[in-house]
């Protein structure tokens, strides 16, 4: 607790406020932090956006390459399919390191399952097999 200065007149006054005065300015902020609603996986979308490019830059790029298809030209030394082919290649790899990580954490999580409570692993696993077999079936 601060000693009260006799002689300060709005003493009484400081008393009242927190001790403590600081607090975030932007909470859940960062340089890599978007909020975007999408049918996709999210750890997809962070990862394309952290590792190869934003969603501005990926704009761009998809932008150059319809321009240039539309008919008009590209800016002298710019390849701007090329630029997409190679985008769409990058993004395609880090979709296929995340589908073997997804298929990875599934089957981990079906052992722990099966571990702890081995009636619920079966019947999720039959409730999966069910319903993949019911969608392979035509009508």
């Amino acid at each position: 607790m601060n000693p009260q200065l006799p002689w300060w007149p709005f003493g009484p006054l400081f008393n009242m406020a927190p001790a403590q005065l600081n607090q975030p300015i932007l909470p859940d902020w960062s340089l890599q932090h978007v909020d975007v609603n999408f049918a996709g996986d999210a750890d997809v979308e962070k990862d394309v956006v952290a590792k190869v490019a934003s969603y501005g830059r990926q704009l761009g790029i998809i932008t150059d390459a319809v321009l240039t298809l539309a008919g008009d030209a590209p800016e002298p030394g710019a390849d701007p399919l090329q630029r997409l082919r190679a985008l769409a290649a990058k993004i395609r790899a880090i979709k296929q390191e995340h589908e073997g990580t997804l298929a990875d954490q599934a089957h981990d999580a079906m052992e722990r399952l099966a571990k702890r409570d081995p009636a619920a692993a079966r019947r999720i696993a039959g409730e999966f097999a069910h319903n993949k077999a019911s969608e392979a079936t035509p009508a």
